[in-house]
C-alpha cells in the first residue's frame, strides 16, 4: 500500500468515529434528558360536589408531553377518572405537544364514590428515551372531600310583608358553612351574612324589591356550599303594589346657561356645541356613569349592623321630589328626556346643616357627577344612604359618624337647579324608599322585631 493510502486511514477513521459519536451524544443529551414534565393541578377548593371539573396542565419543552393520568382515591379504593395520549411527531423529534390542557368532569355518585375525604392523583410522562423509553414522570397528588350533599336552610322569619321599592329582612339557620348565602329576589341577589348572633349558624340578609318589582316577583333563600352543592327555599311574604308620581321638569335657556359650564370637563368634545345636547349627554350618559359608579361603592358593606332606631330626615325640611318619580323632561314645550328619580329630594334653608341619619361608616365623600359634592353612609349589612348636591363636605372616606353628626351643607352641586338636599337610601345596591326608614313603627314591625326574635345577638 502506498504511503497516500496509508495517510488516509486514520482521516477516515476519525471521520467514522465523528458520525457515530455525534448522533450518540446528541441522542444522550437530548433524547435521553432527564427533567420531567412540569405538571399543574387547577383545583381552587379541595372539595367535590354532585359534579365538578378539574383541570389539568402539562408542559415539556424538552422531549414533549406523552401521556395523562388522572385518579381517585378514597376509602381503600382507586377509580380512573382520566388516561390521555399524545402523539409522537417521530423517533429523533419526541412528542408534538409540549403544552397541554386536559379537564376531566368528576361526578362522584356516577363513579360509585361515598363522601369524604379521598386524595386526587395526577401522573404525567414525556417522550423523553430514559427509563427504557417510557420517559420522565412526575407525580402530584392533591387531598380532596367529597361533598354530594346539599345544604339545610330553615327559615326563621316567617311573614316578609313588603312594598314596591321597599325593604325586608330575611333570618335563616343553614346546617352547614357556607361561602355564599343570602335571598334572591327576581335575579337580584342580596347576600346574608353569619357573625351576628350567638348561634354561628344563625344568618341574616336585608334585601329589597326595586320600584320596578311588584307582585309576582319570585323571592327564596338560597344557601350553597364549599362543594357547590345548593339549596332553594321560597320566601313567604306578600307585596303591596305602589304606583309611583308622574313628574314635569321645564328646562330654560337660563338653566343650561348656568349649569351646563360645570360639565364639559366631562365632555369636552361637546364644550362647543348646543346646550341642550350637552344636557342630555349628562342627563343620560353621566347618570349611569354615576350609577355604576355608585353601585361599586355600596357593593362593599360593614359585616355588622351599626345604625340603631329609625334614620333622620333633614331637619325643617320641605320635599320638593319623591321616590322612584317618573320625570318628563320638557324644552321649548317638546320632550327631549325621561329619567326616574331614585330618592326624595329635601330642601330647607340655604346651606342647612346635613345630618347623619343614622351611625355609619364614611364609604364615599366627594364629587359624583351629576350628584355633585356626595357623601355615601355605609350602616352595615348592605344599607346606605347618600346625601347629594351639598355646597360643603365635613367627613371623610372611612371615618365613622355618628348619628345626628354634622356631614355638611345642603347645596346646588352637580345636576341640582336650586340648593337642596337628594337623600336616597340603598339596600345592597337597590335604591328603595327612604320613608320607610325614616318610620319607627315599620323599623321595630319589619325589621328589628324579627332580628330580635331570631336569638340571642
Amino acid at each position: 500500500m502506498n504511503k497516500k493510502g496509508r495517510s488516509l486511514k486514520p482521516v477516515l477513521l476519525i471521520i467514522v468515529m465523528l458520525l457515530v459519536s455525534i448522533p450518540a451524544v446528541w441522542l444522550a443529551i437530548i433524547r435521553m434528558e432527564g427533567t420531567p414534565p412540569a405538571l399543574d393541578i387547577e383545583l381552587k377548593s379541595p372539595f367535590i360536589g354532585a359534579s365538578r371539573d378539574v383541570s389539568v396542565s402539562v408542559e415539556d419543552a424538552g422531549s414533549g408531553v406523552r401521556k395523562v393520568w388522572m385518579s381517585l382515591l378514597v376509602d381503600g379504593r382507586e377509580v380512573e377518572i382520566l388516561q390521555r395520549t399524545f402523539p409522537s411527531a417521530g423517533f429523533f423529534a419526541g412528542g408534538k405537544e409540549k403544552s397541554v390542557q386536559v379537564k376531566a368532569t368528576v361526578s362522584p355518585q356516577v363513579l360509585g364514590l361515598a363522601d369524604g375525604k379521598g386524595v386526587l392523583r395526577v401522573v404525567a410522562w414525556d417522550f423523553s428515551l430514559r427509563k427504557w423509553g417510557k420517559g420522565n414522570q412526575i407525580y402530584l397528588e392533591k387531598e380532596i372531600q367529597i361533598d354530594t350533599r346539599p345544604p339545610t336552610v330553615d327559615l326563621i322569619s316567617r311573614a316578609h310583608n313588603l312594598s314596591q321599592g321597599g325593604s325586608g329582612v330575611a333570618l335563616y339557620r343553614l346546617s352547614e358553612d357556607c361561602p355564599v348565602s343570602g335571598v334572591t329576589v327576581g335575579d337580584h341577589f342580596f347576600p346574608g351574612y353569619g357573625g351576628h348572633f350567638s348561634d354561628p349558624s344563625l344568618h341574616m340578609a336585608f334585601f329589597a324589591l326595586d320600584y320596578q318589582q311588584g307582585r309576582g316577583t319570585r323571592l327564596a333563600v338560597t344557601a350553597e356550599d364549599f362543594a357547590g352543592n345548593r339549596s332553594t327555599t321560597g320566601l313567604v311574604h306578600h307585596i303591596n303594589a305602589r304606583s309611583f308620581r308622574k313628574d314635569t321638569i321645564n328646562l330654560s335657556d337660563n338653566f343650561f346657561n348656568a349649569k351646563m359650564p360645570d360639565f364639559e370637563r366631562y365632555f369636552p368634545e361637546s364644550a362647543s356645541g348646543s346646550r341642550v345636547d350637552l344636557f342630555l349627554k349628562v342627563n343620560r350618559e353621566l347618570r349611569l356613569r354615576d350609577s355604576e359608579a355608585i353601585y361599586r361603592i355600596t357593593s362593599r358593606t360593614e359585616k355588622e349592623i351599626l345604625w340603631d332606631g329609625p334614620f333622620l330626615r333633614l331637619p325643617r325640611s320641605a320635599n320638593r321630589a319623591r321616590f322612584a318619580d317618573h320625570r318628563t323632561y320638557f324644552y321649548g314645550g317638546k320632550v327631549i328626556d325621561r329619567q326616574v328619580h331614585m330618592g326624595i329630594d329635601l330642601a330647607a334653608t340655604a346651606q342647612s346643616p346635613v345630618p347623619a341619619a343614622n351611625r355609619g361608616k364614611v364609604a364615599f365623600a366627594g364629587d359624583q357627577g351629576i350628584y355633585g359634592n356626595t357623601v355615601i353612609l355605609d350602616h352595615g349589612f348592605g344599607l346606605f344612604t347618600l346625601y347629594a348636591h351639598l355646597s360643603q363636605i365635613n367627613v371623610a372616606e372611612g371615618q365613622m359618624v355618628e348619628k345626628a353628626e354634622i356631614l355638611g351643607k345642603t347645596g346646588k352641586t352637580g345636576l341640582a337647579g336650586g340648593d337642596h338636599l337628594h337623600y336616597s337610601t340603598l339596600v345592597q345596591q337597590t335604591y328603595v324608599n327612604p320613608v320607610e326608614w325614616w318610620d319607627a313603627a315599620w323599623i321595630q314591625n319589619n325589621i328589628s322585631a324579627k332580628i330580635n326574635d331570631a336569638g340571642p345577638q
